[in-house]
């Protein structure tokens, strides 16, 4: 027990477990107990700072080159992409090394907690806040989750892995229950945040909103206590979400060690549960213990030190590079090389404006620049190609009448050798606090599409989203898709450099685009009666439904083209080990997601997603050039929870290993015989 908690008065207790304003935590610094800062966002640092003239002075020089920016007294801070276009990497080492540039942003700040990253999982497409999410897939969220926590914390400052769980919609987060059974909760939604736990042991975890199984996240010990220290050995501190804690002394009882924002009511909570006797000074003083520690391993908040801002926007213009996600390349309409185009023709705002990130918490204000399209475009480009620009009051439906919209687009895009046509949703689609109504695209974009498609032959539509879209009506009018997601302040020019062919696009869908929003199995149980969402669907989230189900994606988890072409050769298998080769069969040097999936047994007595993602790398290869992968298994990836037993289990039989680009282009595959260490059924085991 450290030292200083028997220096303390009852009161002093009390107050250093709630927060003292909105962002920072009680100092009694007489007695060495310091002041704990805590800040969004997973991709920036959102803090204000003294509104000063000089202060707004620079303010507006910054949102003169970054036209998202409000007016705000915010500090400095390099806009890294989003969880979409983070999830869509695939790449763990750079996830690692953009967690660290954080890191020493929220460090030189003087922030103790990072407020990140967000790794519930995408359970259905119209949760407001899946942009911020990194996929539907608990391995993938988990696994780039934490090295995200291992970059971040190299700092001494503590990553936040939230929202702890089941924060899966908007509506009605404060209160609305997340209803599943225990299997559904152990191996979809609590797996990235065990992946994390075991693999990084970050500092801290925030808490959620929501009510799981009827008790509040704030408040459920089992999730919080029994599962998360007990079972996973997390030893850090728990944050709750802002304004999460309904009363005070049930999260001290559940082992919330802070409650945040400030709340008036939280000491009288304490006060009252104590003198009654339900909590007690052991639970009190542990709660204060843990909070110590995380002081002095986040003691990098206390140092000075200076940001490379020149350094982290070159690993922002790699972040958004990587997650470039071609899905459609059809007539060679990709990519638009120097010399090719005598005139381009770019239409809609998000190629003057584009959307960097989304709205809410997470929302970067201030970075230190803001690249767009349109302009990086024409530096590539050069003076042989003239860009022509439509922006949305020219094609906007409720500012002009739709055939006279039409007639100016066929004509302009005539004049032009190829047409870019920058496409997204409206801003609040992808927002904190509200969820979408549909997955459709503006209407006016099919109209400039439609009609752009009559006259050109090279039309390329580049979404700029934060979530799954329907593309459907999109296909016909359109050679090329790119989706650019919520990608940075260094979108732009990595969007101009793949649309240029400076960059080979190597992004892989994190998350399944339906034909369909009725196609998606989850939606039948959204958004519930006010007071709970069943989770009817159980395991079938995601690719889980659509391949088990036998429902046809419009590109399915795991997709994504390149401007080179790859193949898959000689899978060897040495027990768990699985070794085989890629080979890069094109003529242009590229980056090949490599995904190995596991099907159960055919015989199975427990039901199954057909396939799962167990394992990812994202490599790279020259032109020509083969490359011997290995990836070795565990035992653990052939386990599922079985209820009865409340443990995770091996089932014995035959599994299926599978090995490819998506997880519905597998060219390679082995069986493995996997045996049960204990007796399940009345079945034998064999020997």
């Amino acid at each position: 027990m450290n030292p200083i908690i028997e220096t303390l008065t009852l009161e002093e207790k009390f107050r250093l477990l709630t927060g003292a304003d909105n962002h920072a935590s009680f100092a009694i610094e007489e007695k060495g107990v310091k002041q704990m800062r805590f800040h969004d966002s997973p991709f920036g640092v959102r803090m204000q700072t003294e509104d000063t003239q000089a202060r707004q002075d620079f303010a507006q020089e910054i949102r003169s080159a970054f036209p998202n920016a409000t007016k705000s007294p915010e500090v400095v801070s390099t806009a890294f992409p989003a969880g979409c276009a983070l999830g869509a990497t695939w790449d763990t080492e750079l996830l690692e090394e953009l967690g660290e540039a954080l890191g020493q942003e929220f460090s030189a700040y003087g922030i103790n907690a990072a407020l990140g990253p967000a790794v519930n999982i995408k359970r259905h497409p119209l949760c407001g806040r899946n942009f911020e999410y990194l996929s539907e897939d608990p391995l993938l969220a988990g696994k780039l989750g934490a090295a995200y926590v291992r970059g971040v914390q190299k700092n001494q400052v503590a990553a936040c892995p939230k929202h702890f769980t089941g924060n899966n919609q908007e509506r009605g987060r404060f209160s609305v229950s997340s209803e599943m059974d225990e299997r559904t909760l152990r191996e979809i939604y609590l797996k990235p945040f065990e992946i994390i736990v075991k693999e990084a042991q970050p500092w801290s975890i925030m808490c959620a909103y929501n009510r799981i199984n009827g008790v509040y996240a704030s408040e459920h010990k089992q999730l919080l206590q029994e599962i998360l220290r007990e079972e996973w050995g997390f030893d850090g501190i728990i944050v709750s979400d802002w304004g999460a804690v309904k009363n005070r002394a049930y999260s001290l009882l559940a082992s919330v060690e802070l409650c945040m924002p400030y709340q008036e009511e939280a000491f009288r909570q304490l006060q009252a549960s104590y003198e009654a006797g339900e909590i007690d000074m052991e639970v009190i003083d542990a709660a204060l213990d843990r909070l110590l520690r995380f002081q002095e391993r986040t003691k990098g908040a206390y140092i000075p030190k200076e940001i490379d801002f020149e350094t982290h926007g070159e690993i922002a213009l790699r972040a958004a590079r990587e997650s470039m996600t071609l899905l459609k390349n059809e007539n060679q309409a990709l990519p638009i090389g120097k010399g090719q185009l005598k005139r381009l023709l770019v239409v809609g705002d998000r190629a003057i404006k584009p959307f960097i990130g989304g709205d809410g918490s997470s929302r970067v204000k201030n970075p230190p620049h803001c690249t767009t399209p349109l302009e990086e475009l024409q530096k590539l480009l050069g003076s042989d190609t003239e860009i022509d620009f439509m922006g949305d009051g020219e094609i906007g439906t409720y500012e002009n009448e739709i055939g006279y919209m039409e007639t100016e687009v066929s004509h302009r895009a005539k004049q032009a050798d190829a047409v870019v046509v920058f496409l997204s949703l409206d801003f609040s689609q992808s927002s904190e606090a509200m969820d979408r109504n549909h997955m459709a695209i503006e209407p006016c974009y099919e109209y400039v599409l439609r009609a752009s498609k009559r006259v050109s032959n090279r039309v390329i539509a580049v979404l700029n989203i934060g979530s799954a879209v329907i593309t459907r009506q999109l296909q016909k009018y359109c050679d090329a898709i790119l989706v650019s997601w919520l990608g940075g302040q260094e979108m732009g020019r990595a969007v101009a450099e793949t649309l240029c062919g400076l960059n080979n696009p190597g992004g892989r869908l994190a998350e399944t685009f339906p034909r369909r929003q009725q196609d998606v199995l989850s939606l039948e149980n959204y958004p519930g009666d006010g007071y709970k969402t069943l989770y009817r669907e159980g395991l079938m989230v995601g690719y889980r439904h659509f391949d088990t189900n036998q429902v046809a994606p419009e590109y399915e988890f795991g997709f994504g083209l390149s401007y080179t072409t790859f193949a898959y050769r000689n899978l060897e298998r040495d027990g768990l080990q699985l070794r085989f080769q890629v080979e890069n069969t094109g003529s242009m040097d590229g980056d090949e997601v490599v995904q190995v999936y596991v099907s159960a047994p055919g015989d199975s007595w427990v039901s199954h997603p057909a396939k799962e993602l167990k394992a990812f790398r994202r490599i790279s290869l020259k032109a020509g050039e083969t490359k011997t992968v290995t990836i070795t298994l565990t035992e653990e990836d052939f386990r599922y929870y079985n209820t009865a037993l409340r443990k995770w289990t091996l089932e014995t039989g035959v599994y299926t290993i599978l090995i490819g680009s998506s997880s519905r282009r597998l060219p390679l595959t082995c069986q493995v015989a996997m045996a049960s260490r204990e007796l399940l059924t009345s079945r034998m085991s064999p020997e």
